[in-house]
């Protein structure tokens, strides 16, 4: 399915609410069932949440701003992760050694 420019998407959300959610419904769905089956399962899960934070959320803007921090708390785990994964890369031990000259046999 081709994505509709913001344009068509807010001309659709002003004047047909319910079928905005549709075709917005529709367009995620989509964009799930083209990614890799190992990554689907996980995007169901996180287009879950977001819809239930939607939900909750007793307005637009309260969802935005909500599902805007969870974005933000998921960056700056990933960057933890990631900061980590660097740590643990530096040896925790001095690398300096002393090198012991060898004598070939027979000299």
């Amino acid at each position: 399915m081709d994505m509709p420019t913001f344009e068509e998407l807010r001309d659709l959300a002003r004047r047909d609410p319910e079928g905005f959610e549709v075709l917005r419904t529709e367009l995620i769905e989509d964009c799930i069932r083209q990614s890799s089956g190992c990554s689907r399962r996980r995007l169901r899960g996180i287009q879950f949440v977001i819809d239930a934070r939607r939900r909750v959320a007793g307005s637009p803007m309260k969802a935005l701003l909500d599902i805007q921090a969870m974005m933000h708390d998921s960056f700056l785990d990933l960057r933890l992760a990631i900061q980590g994964q660097r740590l643990h890369l530096e040896p925790s031990v001095s690398t300096g050694a002393r090198i012991l000259p060898f004598q070939r046999p027979g000299r």
